[in-house]
């Protein structure tokens, strides 16, 4: 059996709480109060942190969660990426405890995604996540010695987070690192296992780092039994026994694993006697362990959508009452001014200026309230992708799950426009090289295919409209989505290509693929995908075709209408 170094896979949480950390408490209620004092949302969010921490320790995952929530909330409003990166990691940790692993790998995800824009330090922890999350899908094929389909994406980020580890000369992680590809190796009865954990024992040992010397010597046991070395394993087993001993704690996990692992060695010694009374332990442990409500995750995110929603309602009414009040006064201050026209030039003039800046104030509330909007809609936009992906996650029929996944991107599409006009200086237009290669590689990565090679020619130059942009965007969704899936994988080599022009008013896009071609004209499916590119170049008043050209071949043109914005090509 596997044991893990940094999580502890399908175990539930336990139905009788630990006591909450005094000291621990005690500096978190300090931040708290700090922050009511100074009205710091940045510090009430790292308040909501440390208690979500606190209830970890506890256990009580479901107020933990909770409390990371609510930090959440407050760092995205700051775009503060490194703490969202932070969280998002957290909230996977919790639910890998629950055996929620499809909604831990989605946190990983998220976590790595915003850990890109941050600190080489927040990439190490998410890193971390990814390789976390992927080895809890895995834990039951290495268990058995059997080969899963995420294996390799499960070495790919172990590498990553130990060449990161290095890099950053992180003696604990790469200690970390080194335990988690020593549980891999050793499920797989490879040797290597022994080096890797001696290296991550010895750090352990340098930095006093008691706690994770029990952790590694369990799982050093634990492989010595898997190669018939038992006498080895007790030696070990004895070591972890005393380290734990030392630490004047009591640790759940700790202990389940120290009984479980003394179980085996007797069954392996054949001290049945012994062996049966620790089974009795085990099984002490088992009962006292409570799976949380996978549909209740579910709920508590419709309930905290709803919430946030009329939330962000409020606040809109509220300015727009705000705003409505400000415009009656100055109206009626403007009909004051008109009265006191009669009273001289000079007034007049003094007047006029105190309103001009009065109107401009207005103006940046309204920009304000447009930039707000604009972090609402990506952020409601962001939680349909989730929502749509929990629900994917849920269904059994393959033909259901697909067509959830491809709404999904879909959905991405618009939120990737909507990132881009809203981090963008121009709220009405947007880079087509830049939306393109971000989207493409963005289906990409969702298919795990990082060896195609994507050429591209568009210039850096051209933008046009968000309405174009959108249109395009779901073509070129649709095509890559479709050379994911029937182009790329039986081909060695996979390839891809996309051109966009601009001559005068014509727009051009080739996209090609080096797959094998089709068989029929694509004209003639039925499926939405081509429904949907078909409805799209109608929208365009445009005209497109496939051809069989080493691969397919997708060509579109149209012409930009006199009243639609500009395209801009310098």
């Amino acid at each position: 059996m596997l044991i893990l170094l940094r999580i502890s896979v399908a175990v539930a949480q336990p139905s009788v709480r630990l006591p909450l950390q005094p000291e621990k408490l005690a500096y978190a209620k300090e931040v708290e109060q700090e922050a009511s004092a100074k009205k710091d949302a940045s510090l009430f969010a790292e308040a909501y942190y440390l208690y979500g921490k606190i209830h970890v320790a506890a256990r009580d995952y479901l107020t933990a969660k909770r409390y990371f929530m609510k930090s959440l909330r407050i760092v995205e409003q700051k775009h503060q990426f490194d703490k969202i990166s932070r969280i998002y990691s957290r909230l996977s940790w919790l639910e890998r405890e629950q055996t929620n692993l499809t909604e831990a790998l989605d946190y990983a995800r998220l976590a790595l995604a915003y850990a890109r824009a941050s600190t080489p330090k927040t990439l190490l922890s998410a890193y971390q996540s990814m390789s976390e999350a992927y080895l809890s899908i895995c834990y039951d094929s290495l268990a058995n010695a059997q080969r899963h389909s995420m294996q390799d994406s499960l070495f790919y980020y172990c590498k990553r987070t130990e060449q990161m580890a290095y890099r950053l000369n992180d003696s604990i992680s790469i200690a970390g690192e080194s335990g988690m590809l020593g549980n891999i190796y050793g499920s797989q009865r490879d040797p290597q296992a022994f080096q890797y954990y001696q290296k991550a024992i010895h750090i352990y040992r340098a930095l006093n780092q008691k706690s994770n010397q029990v952790i590694i010597s369990l799982q050093f046991a634990r492989t010595y039994l898997q190669f018939n070395q038992p006498d080895k394993a007790y030696a070990l087993l004895q070591q972890a026994r005393f380290l734990y001993n030392s630490l004047n704690i009591r640790e759940f996990e700790m202990e389940r694993e120290l009984v479980n692992t003394s179980m085996q060695y007797y069954q392996q010694k054949k001290d049945w006697k012994k062996a049966f009374d620790q089974s009795l332990v085990v099984r002490g442990f088992e009962r006292g362990q409570l799976m949380a409500d996978r549909n209740g995750a579910v709920s508590r995110l419709s309930i905290e959508y709803d919430t946030e929603t009329k939330e962000a309602q409020l606040k809109s009414q509220q300015r727009e009452l705000a705003l409505s009040q400000q415009n009656q006064r100055t109206q009626r201050r403007f009909l004051l001014v008109l009265s006191a026209l009669l009273l001289g030039m000079g007034v007049a003039s003094v007047t006029f200026y105190r309103l001009s800046r009065k109107n401009r104030r207005l103006s940046f509330h309204n920009a304000a309230l447009v930039q707000e909007q604009n972090h609402r809609v990506k952020n409601n936009l962001q939680l349909i992708s989730s929502l749509l992906s929990l629900q994917s996650n849920r269904l059994a029929d393959e033909s259901a799950r697909n067509a959830v996944e491809d709404s999904q991107r879909r959905i991405e599409v618009m939120s990737l426009l909507q990132r881009k006009l809203y981090d963008g200086d121009n709220l009405t237009t947007v880079p087509v090289a830049d939306f393109v290669r971000e989207l493409t590689e963005m289906v990409l990565q969702t298919f795990e295919l990082d060896d195609v090679e994507t050429t591209y020619h568009i210039p850096p130059t051209l933008t046009l409209s968000a309405d174009y942009v959108m249109r395009i965007g779901l073509i070129v969704n649709e095509l890559v989505t479709n050379a994911c899936k029937y182009a790329f994988p039986e081909n060695q080599s996979p390839a891809l290509q996309i051109e966009a022009t601009l001559n005068k008013t014509t727009f051009h896009l080739r996209v090609a693929d080096n797959g094998k071609g089709f068989d029929t004209l694509p004209l003639s499916s039925k499926s939405f995908g081509m429904r949907l590119i078909q409805i799209q170049v109608e929208q365009l008043y445009g005209t497109f075709q496939f051809e069989n050209k080493g691969g397919t071949l997708f060509t579109m043109s149209f012409t930009l209408l006199p009243l639609s914005p500009k395209w801009q090509k310098i």
